[in-house]
């Protein structure tokens, strides 16, 4: 199942792409991530950042408004697109946002300080989506990214049923440490964010409240039936079960003399 194929299915991101859970930071620790995965790339202003996958844009503007960045993102979901730039033009904040394949983005090489993603990557073909990263940022610029890891222990079962229902394939954090020197990058540094998954679920749940909760559960029936309230029910059960980490990821593209020396 592709990510697009994700989106108006019975699923947690399912709720999302179709407004059902009215969330803007799509991600564990919201702004906050994002601002400490910012600092790791060493955005500042003027810095040329790639947002792939930037869902409603709540981050390529918070990077705009905040470190002075210049940001383009680009997303599967024209619904997307046409959201986050609303979104900008509310702010006030010079961001583009235009509808693209995150595995063929439309750039020339070395377009780019920064290419980062949200969250995502575990949804899409993570190798060739790196690469394509790695091709559009300038020698010594930075990726990075944040998503979901299984932590030892998680069996096949779960791995399974967060495929099938969010279509979501997370590596563990050592295979996301793996993905990135395959893809070239040198100073890859990973932290634990782990910490944040059960807050961020916790806090979600409260700012639903009990009424809310029940209201999407209804919502849920009667749009995808009870067969697809199970299916959310048993994703939400994989994200409370502790099997799922959560991390941080950054890597260098080396400098222009050190790719010259290893072709020679």
């Amino acid at each position: 199942m592709t990510q697009e194929q994700a989106t108006d299915h019975a699923s947690l991101e399912g709720l999302v792409e179709t407004g059902m859970l009215p969330l803007e930071s799509l991600h564990p620790g919201g702004l906050d991530t994002t601002r400490q995965l910012a600092e790791l790339c060493e955005i500042e202003r003027g810095t040329e950042v790639l947002d792939v996958a930037s869902g409603t844009g709540e981050s390529a503007c918070f990077l705009a408004a905040s470190f002075g960045a210049r940001v383009l993102g680009i997303d599967h979901s024209d619904e997307m697109v046409q959201r986050a730039a609303a979104k900008a033009r509310t702010q006030e904040v010079d961001v583009e946002f235009i509808t693209a394949d995150a595995a063929s983005p439309p750039f020339d090489d070395s377009r780019f300080d920064v290419a980062i993603c949200e969250c995502t990557l575990c949804f899409l073909d993570k190798a060739r989506v790196l690469s394509e990263m790695v091709r559009v940022v300038r020698p010594g610029g930075f990726i990075g990214m944040h998503d979901l890891y299984w932590k030892e222990g998680a069996s096949e079962a779960e791995k399974l049923t967060l495929a099938e229902i969010e279509a979501e394939k997370p590596e563990t954090l050592e295979g996301w440490r793996r993905l990135f020197e395959g893809a070239g990058l040198e100073q890859i540094s990973t932290i634990d964010k782990s910490a944040i998954m059960s807050r961020w679920m916790s806090e979600s749940r409260k700012q639903l409240g009990l009424a809310g909760q029940l209201m999407l559960a209804l919502k849920i029936i009667r749009r995808w039936g009870f067969g697809g309230a199970w299916r959310v029910f048993r994703s939400e059960r994989v994200f409370s079960s502790g099997l799922l980490g959560y991390a941080i990821v950054v890597g260098r593209k080396p400098a222009l003399s050190a790719m010259h020396g290893q072709e020679t």
